[in-house]
């Protein structure tokens, strides 16, 4: 695998997989010059702090995708820290699910709902436009809008998103979580074509499958280091060929 960038920017990488891309990350044979975890606490981001002790390339840096504030401020942070870099990939892994009861119609009310769409789709989307000239910058020192891993936003999408395989076989649960999950599908369908058309970006859908973690459960399939690792091997793949496609940390591609 040969992730070769300048730098790189991770949300929601205190914990699970975010926190595992962080550690597969800076453990490439060609680590990201910078990579950015961006958490919403990084005082208690202990696993994160160790990190940084072995890896001078790795900056932790605050952010809520639920407030703007603090996007604007992450933006600034990052800028800096990049100085005359862009960003060459941006993982949009921030998300939420409700797991205190089962998401049906009955149980369901106006607050939960928001929350995941502030989160897992408005969230997501208020980023990637903040991020976006950090992004085109990477493209420009390139001088060319071909797709060669220049500049990169991977959608951390779910299969619980895909209308198709929830209309044949999906539980009636997750109301929350997979209308939230499937309108963030839709935005990156629709991305996929502006960026590329606009600014030369690359976008890409990705489930990381079933995984071991708080908000997978131990009764996931997969260990966050294989599924990670899949993911690491997709995103060094991708190309113009990829963009836009709903693809899982195995390679297959998914239904939308």
């Amino acid at each position: 695998m040969s992730i070769a960038v300048r730098a790189a920017m991770v949300t929601g990488a205190s914990r699970g997989i975010g926190l595992e891309f962080v550690r597969q990350m800076v453990a490439l044979p060609s680590p990201p010059e910078v990579l950015v975890a961006a958490c919403r606490d990084p005082s208690s981001a202990t696993d994160l702090q160790n990190l940084t002790k072995s890896n001078p390339n790795l900056k932790i840096v605050k952010l809520d995708v639920e407030k703007d504030e603090d996007i604007e401020e992450a933006f600034k942070e990052t800028q800096a820290l990049l100085g005359e870099k862009g960003l060459n990939i941006l993982i949009n892994n921030a998300g939420h699910y409700d797991k205190s009861d089962a998401g049906e119609l009955r149980q369901i009310n106006r607050q939960i709902m928001q929350k995941h769409f502030n989160i897992n789709v408005t969230g997501q989307l208020m980023v990637i436009q903040k991020f976006l000239p950090l992004l085109e910058l990477a493209v420009a020192e390139r001088g060319s809008k071909q797709l060669n891993c220049q500049a990169q936003v991977i959608l951390m999408a779910s299969m619980l998103s895909s209308q198709t395989l929830t209309y044949r076989e999906g539980k009636r649960t997750c109301l929350h979580y997979k209308c939230s999950k499937t309108a963030a599908t839709l935005a990156g369908i629709m991305l996929s074509r502006e960026l590329l058309r606009d600014a030369g970006i690359h976008v890409l859908l990705l489930h990381p499958g079933s995984v071991r973690t708080d908000m997978g459960g131990p009764k996931a399939t997969i260990s966050p280091q294989e599924s990670i690792n899949g993911c690491l091997n997709i995103i060094a793949a991708s190309s113009e060929a990829t963009t836009g496609k709903f693809l899982q940390y195995s390679g297959e591609e998914l239904p939308y």
